[in-house]
């Protein structure tokens, strides 16, 4: 075997990989970086996680009131948005805490490349969701502020919106007042997935044809 075909034998292998490290519990996470956007003192989306020492992934905190240091390393539980099933997951002792859940997955989910300037007040709509008494501070200039994000979530209707990629990292320890934090993060969708792979095999096909 070349080591073409090797790169996308190993290629293929991580992108179904990724499909099942998704959800396996418990694993090992590491707190690798911030993105570097920062609003009202604190910083906010991204953050980067590895989880079973695979790539970095960016992340957002839902969990205001706990702390994460770069390096920091845990056990922690991947939990589904969509299995519905909350028992992990730090705040799961809230009233209604599925919908408060749904609400920080779907602002998770408002998160593209055309909107980097809201990313802060997002991650502080999300921390206000579970901690209403989180101060997002004054609304950065020529942004809409935390409160539109936050009103956005809490009158957006959630029953049709597909939540099978929104994954809660939780530790298991709680570790008290300062210990780690949870976050939230999406995976890419079966039929992205897919096309990954398909394209992969669609190249190695080439490959073989014009060799």
């Amino acid at each position: 075997m070349s080591r073409i075909t090797k790169s996308l034998v190993v290629a293929l292998l991580f992108v179904f990989a990724a499909t099942v490290c998704a959800f396996a519990d418990p694993v090992q996470v590491i707190f690798a970086g911030v993105g570097g956007n920062s609003q009202n003192g604190e910083y906010t989306y991204p953050y980067y996680l590895t989880i079973n020492n695979g790539p970095q992934i960016p992340v957002i905190c839902d969990d205001f009131y706990h702390q994460s240091a770069i390096g920091d390393t845990w056990q922690a539980n991947i939990t589904s948005l969509a299995g519905g099933d909350l028992s992990n997951t730090r705040f799961s002792g809230l009233p209604d805490a599925l919908h408060l859940y749904q609400e920080a997955g779907f602002l998770l989910m408002q998160i593209n490349d055309s909107n980097t300037a809201e990313w802060g007040n997002i991650n502080f709509a999300v921390w206000q969701i579970f901690n209403p008494d989180v101060n997002a501070g004054d609304t950065p200039p020529g942004t809409k502020g935390a409160a539109y994000w936050l009103n956005l979530a809490e009158t957006t209707d959630m029953s049709g919106i597909d939540f099978s990629g929104v994954n809660i990292v939780t530790p298991l320890d709680a570790h008290g007042q300062g210990g780690d934090q949870e976050f939230l993060y999406v995976t890419p969708e079966p039929a992205t997935l897919m096309l990954i792979g398909t394209g992969l095999l669609g190249l190695f096909s080439q490959r073989k044809r014009f060799v």
